[in-house]
């Protein structure tokens, strides 16, 4: 791999994040959410506010990569907030998640506490904003979002690699979903992905406080080595649909073909996507029939056609 180190800023000014958003350029900043009342929490705190709450958690999930064997649903488990939280600092335990959480889901008071509209609110399109809550040793899996990001960890220390979207053809995407990787960026073989050493790969830790602005399209995988809270907040304009068409043109026949094959059998015929990834997307060729149809290639991915978001123009 080419590792190249994230930049990182100490900063309490906005204009030094807006700067490398303008740019598509990722960074991580360090003091700009310190007056955030979210920035207080920890799992202490959330114990006390929320603790009886019940929650559906991902448990006993495997330590590598994003791919779930057999199913989204077979490491679902409904329990208390505060269970979770003892089995998330289970040092004998597997990885546990609780992720892609909506604010009026979890804390009604929780877009009070994290202000990331002060920051995006003069980008146009809608935004989304999501709490991620999970033990040591999980891991999203390299992935790619089709808006800009801006990631916050709350508590705890995550190690971050990322990849840019032009890129993607030295990532080996799943041949049915583009936006995923089968790359585990810590363990991987370079026998079996010999063109992952081709990608530019920028690395890097967040902390508490830092906040990260991932460029939309970006792959990235980020691994918790603790107990930790992260909150992101998608915004602005998607990438084209138009830029996947390209990019599964440079990926090559291969995956034009199954694109083609499961816009008939997943939109079609109506068969059912299989749910194996974190918080799956829809497949590719689901995407594309969205896009010829509706001229929308993240249909069912935008904020504003997701039930429970505020939408802004």
């Amino acid at each position: 791999m080419n590792i190249i180190d994230l930049e990182v800023l100490h900063t309490s000014h906005k204009s030094d994040l807006t700067k490398s958003i303008e740019q598509g350029v990722p960074i991580i900043v360090n003091g700009l959410a310190s007056c955030w009342p979210g920035a207080r929490w920890n799992f202490d705190v959330l114990r006390k506010k929320i603790g009886h709450k019940e929650v559906k958690a991902l448990i006993d999930l495997p330590t590598t990569g994003g791919e779930l064997d057999g199913g989204h649903e077979r490491y679902e488990k409904i329990m208390r907030f505060q269970n979770f939280i003892d089995l998330a600092h289970d040092e004998a335990a597997r990885p546990c998640y609780l992720g892609y959480i909506r604010s009026n889901e979890f804390l009604d008071d929780f877009d009070k506490d994290f202000l990331f509209e002060s920051i995006t609110n003069s980008y146009p399109g809608d935004c989304d904003t999501r709490l991620w809550i999970g033990s040591k040793g999980t891991c999203s899996g390299l992935h790619s979002d089709l808006k800009d990001n801006i990631f916050l960890q709350v508590y705890g220390f995550k190690t971050v690699y990322l990849v840019p979207f032009e890129d993607t053809p030295y990532v080996y995407p799943y041949i049915d979903n583009i936006v995923n990787s089968r790359i585990d960026c810590e363990s991987y073989s370079p026998e079996l992905f010999p063109k992952f050493k081709k990608a530019r790969v920028y690395k890097g830790m967040v902390s508490p406080g830092d906040m990260m602005f991932i460029p939309k399209g970006w792959w990235h995988y980020l691994k918790s080595s603790t107990p930790s809270i992260s909150v992101n907040h998608w915004f602005g304009y998607p990438v084209p649909g138009g830029t996947y068409c390209k990019m599964l043109v440079r990926l090559g026949p291969k995956y034009i073909a199954r694109t083609l094959r499961d816009m008939f059998v997943y939109s079609l015929m109506g068969r059912q996507y299989r749910k194996e990834f974190f918080f799956t997307p829809q497949s590719t060729g689901e995407r594309f029939f969205n896009y010829l149809v509706s001229g929308d290639f993240s249909k069912e991915n935008d904020p504003v056609n997701l039930q429970g978001n505020r939408p802004r123009s």
